[in-house]
């Protein structure tokens, strides 16, 4: 590893040169300078960057990862202790390609520059199959689920100096109360996100149990909207270890997408 000073010394280094950032850094790296963010693809096309979570993440959360993979950062360390969503983003990152633990940069990454247009993708959720209750257990009440639908991505913000900084939009379903078999979502259950990245924008699914004092995590996914098909698509839900065995191997969700 070698210590960062600016891309212009870096990218004129060998290839076994390679960077190791901080999470507190890649914001700070990038809105330094609006052509940091060009040049640091530039510089991750022939060599490669590992960023990490900061020390003081005690409780071993994550940050979330899509600023540094946008930037072309081939090794974006998380804490897989917990599962909060950065990590299931990262699961549902690198299930493509067989979930063989490679996926090819998009072609965005490999250029310099981008552009601030955007489309229009509407996400309604209709209803779930086969819910788990909380950790997969095969008795207790029954569950009152909701779903969080978040999208992640990267906004191009500042005419003047324009800048690549990370944005999300989000929705929660209303809760269906005592049914985790079939539960069908009629109100409050769509939203038109504006996409940026498509094809570094990752959509996530976040299933809960609503309850007074806490609404534990039943089951999650998330996909690349590089890999979503319009249509009614069925989303396959995982546990916090990212399988679908026992209670979990037929929980799935009904979605409808549309693109604009």
């Amino acid at each position: 590893g070698t210590k960062f000073k600016n891309f212009q010394q870096s990218t004129l280094g060998p290839p076994s040169h390679m960077h190791s950032i901080g999470e507190s850094k890649i914001s700070k790296i990038i809105n330094k300078k609006s052509e940091n963010a060009s040049m640091w693809r530039v510089y991750n096309r022939e060599h490669m960057t590992r960023t990490y979570p900061a020390g003081l993440r005690v409780d071993s959360s994550n940050y979330n990862p899509i600023l540094a993979w946008g930037m072309g950062s081939q090794l974006v360390a998380l804490n897989f202790q917990t599962t909060d969503t950065p990590l299931i983003l990262n699961d549902g990152l690198f299930r493509r390609n067989g979930g063989c633990g490679y996926v090819l940069k998009p072609d965005s990454v490999m250029s310099e520059a981008q552009d601030g247009s955007f489309r229009t993708m509407t996400v309604r959720v209709l209803s779930g199959s086969c819910l788990p209750k909380p950790a997969g257990a095969k008795t207790g009440e029954t569950v009152d689920p909701f779903v969080q639908v978040e999208l992640h991505d990267i906004k191009i913000s500042g005419k003047k100096h324009p800048k690549e900084q990370y944005r999300s939009s989000s929705f929660t379903t209303q809760t269906v109360e005592n049914n985790g078999f079939c539960p069908v979502w009629k109100n409050n259950n769509e939203k038109k996100f504006k996409v940026y990245r498509s094809d570094v924008a990752m959509l996530s699914f976040v299933l809960r149990d609503s309850d007074l004092v806490t609404n534990e995590l039943l089951a999650a996914a998330s996909v690349p909207v590089s890999c979503i098909r319009p249509g009614y698509r069925s989303v396959q839900l995982h546990d916090e270890n990212n399988t679908r065995t026992g209670p979990f191997s037929s929980a799935t969700l009904l979605v409808e997408v549309r693109f604009e």
